[in-house]
């Protein structure tokens, strides 16, 4: 090889030094460009004080094991199998939140199949700013349950009282934020029945005798009936299993959460979310009728991608899964063509981020009638105010009460070969606009399986959805509780005052396909606001068995919507409820000549 070539045209030493610099390189010694130094080994949570299985708190132990990863640039954190204590307070820098951790990169944290009991009203982990994460092998609980359970024994004109079962250890004093009752011979909630919602004003108890609490709502109930079984919610929303916030490629594999005073799995603003052989589910053979208090996943603007596969949803106090882009912010004022104040209905805050794109839409409608971009967002001092600077012109037509909707924090989610049964409201709520479900099962919830909704009556939760794949799922005894939707597989637009959307065009194209739907007191299909839908290879029987409205009394039911296929379908009206006075219904406010009914069976 003849290197040496390049000499002639360099003076002398500058010639040498080029020769030994490339034989340098060859052997892989010169020092120009050092190779990048490997992570060190994982941290054993034993090397820094945490002892499984001896009954003491564990959390700062763990804590220091957090810290010592990042200080070596560790590849992560290793819990040798067995239980470990984490109590509310331990964690003086955050006392309601065990294991927050903070700006971690490329680390998995592995429990090698341990168990965290946690101890009060604290979260378990809380991620933020963080990236390319996994968590693995752990099953997280309560040693003391959010919730008491015991069975209805009395009631009175304004109070009522549970004898609650010594699982569930009561002094009385305990808050009751919400209540339902259930059977207790099968563990589900009642049909039709309670429901009680009050977390601004808490239900008071006292303890009249040992392990027995008289309850005083202080508003008028519903009828309560003395034998039934109470799950008494004294915590619901707040601590969480796992929470990540701000991060990106977050993954969750393996992780059983059995209880929590909050949600069970929560992405926030994060990008890349999945969830791999996931449980929510209480610990079998107890009688916690409930696992987490809230919604067993909740996603709220997020990009990327949401992945679930092959996750067990049991038992939640509330959905299964919520995914949204964000909250739905009301106009209140115009300062100028370029700013608005804005609010949300229930005061929660929502800033859009600079280059966010803002869908603008009336109340009354849903119908987005243009796009801003923003400029800046901040909010006001009083906490609840957002101060929206946009980079362009507001279109004339907007007025104070029309509402910006994100249309930028939208991922994709892809849920596929999970379960969800037992739950205490919907399986699944579909805020965003690119969804497919697929090969799932919905069993025993008492709502809908599946609802897309948007509503400007009380949460206001947006974006009105696009772009959904419904296909190859099973539906089994839904919609028969309290808090019911209108259809198994339901799409609602819901306006102020409870009016449902006028026009088509809410949501856009929505692909119900070869689903199996068996059994619901209401509709097995109720669409309404909807703009290009096919409804295609479904099968329908036992729907409509004791519907809580006229138009739930139909297994199929549509209205105002446009260019919708119905096609192969099996729905015998033999085969439903005793309450389908009607196959299909389709409402005179539908743009009736784009609807095409063709090739179905029993209709």
């Amino acid at each position: 090889m003849k290197y040496g070539h390049t000499s002639r045209f360099m003076p002398g030493a500058a010639s040498g030094l080029l020769r030994l610099t490339f034989i340098l390189m060859v052997l892989g010694l010169s020092g120009s460009a050092p190779a990048e130094p490997e992570k060190a080994a994982v941290v054993d949570v034993t090397a820094t004080g945490a002892v499984p299985d001896d009954g003491q708190d564990d959390t700062l132990a763990v804590l220091a094991a957090f810290d010592k990863c990042a200080a070596e640039k560790a590849q992560g954190v290793v819990f040798p199998k067995g239980r470990y204590e984490f109590h509310e307070g331990a964690n003086a820098k955050s006392p309601r939140m065990s294991l927050p951790m903070n700006g971690m990169q490329g680390v998995t944290i592995d429990g090698q199949g341990s168990t965290f009991v946690f101890h009060g009203i604290t979260g378990c982990f809380s991620f933020r700013q963080c990236s390319d994460i996994t968590v693995k092998n752990i099953v997280i609980d309560w040693e003391r349950p959010p919730f008491s359970v015991g069975t209805i024994t009395a009631t009175g004109e304004d109070w009522f009282e549970v004898e609650v079962f010594p699982e569930f250890p009561v002094q009385g004093g305990e808050t009751v934020q919400a209540m339902m009752d259930y059977e207790g011979d099968t563990g589900l909630p009642c049909r039709h029945g309670l429901d009680i919602y009050c977390l601004e004003n808490p239900m008071q108890t006292e303890l009249v005798r040992p392990q027995v609490l008289r309850v005083h709502p202080s508003f008028k109930t519903p009828p309560i009936t003395v034998g039934k079984v109470a799950v008494l919610r004294h915590q619901v929303y707040g601590y969480n299993g796992c929470c990540a916030v701000l991060c990106k490629n977050m993954t969750f594999q393996d992780i059983t959460v059995r209880t929590c005073p909050g949600m069970g799995f929560i992405g926030q603003s994060s990008e890349n979310v999945t969830l791999d052989h996931c449980v929510v589910q209480p610990a079998a053979g107890t009688r916690r009728f409930i696992s987490a208090t809230a919604d067993g996943c909740h996603f709220g603007g997020c990009t990327g991608d949401i992945v679930l596969r092959n996750c067990l949803f049991d038992g939640q106090g509330d959905d299964g899964i919520n995914m949204k882009s964000g909250l739905f912010i009301n106009i209140e004022q115009i300062v100028d063509e370029r700013t608005v104040l804005a609010r949300h209905n229930l005061n929660m805050g929502c800033l859009p981020d600079a280059g966010d794109l803002m869908e603008l839409m009336p109340q009354d409608t849903l119908l987005s009638y243009g796009t801003v971009k923003v400029q800046s967002a901040a909010m006001e001092a009083d906490g609840h105010t957002h101060r929206v600077v946009l980079e362009g012109p507001l279109p004339k037509e907007v007025k104070v009460g029309d509402m910006l909707a994100n249309a930028t924090k939208l991922p994709r989610a892809r849920i596929s070969n999970c379960t969800f049964q037992r739950n205490r409201a919907r399986g699944m709520l579909i805020q965003i606009r690119d969804t497919v479900v697929e090969g799932c099962t919905f069993k025993d919830i008492t709502s809908a399986g599946v609802l897309v909704i948007a509503e400007t009556v009380h949460f206001y939760e947006s974006i009105p959805a696009r772009h959904v794949m419904l296909r190859n799922n099973r539906f089994e005894h839904c919609n028969y509780g309290a808090a019911m939707a209108r259809g198994v597989i339901s799409i609602e637009g819901i306006t102020p005052g409870w009016k449902d959307a006028p026009l088509p065009g809410v949501f856009r194209d929505i692909n119900i396909e070869n689903n199996k739907i068996d059994r619901s007191d209401n509709a097995g299909i109720f669409m309404t606001g909807t703009e290009t839908a096919v409804i295609r290879g479904n099968e329908i029987a036992g729907v409509c068995d004791k519907p809580t409205q006229e138009r739930c009394s139909a297994a199929i039911h549509i209205e105002s919507s446009r260019d919708v296929r119905l096609e192969g379908n099996q729905v015998e009206q033999s085969r439903q409820g005793a309450g389908c006075k009607k196959v299909l219904d389709l409402s005179a406010n539908n743009v009736g000549e784009t609807i095409t009914v063709s090739g179905n069976n029993g209709f």
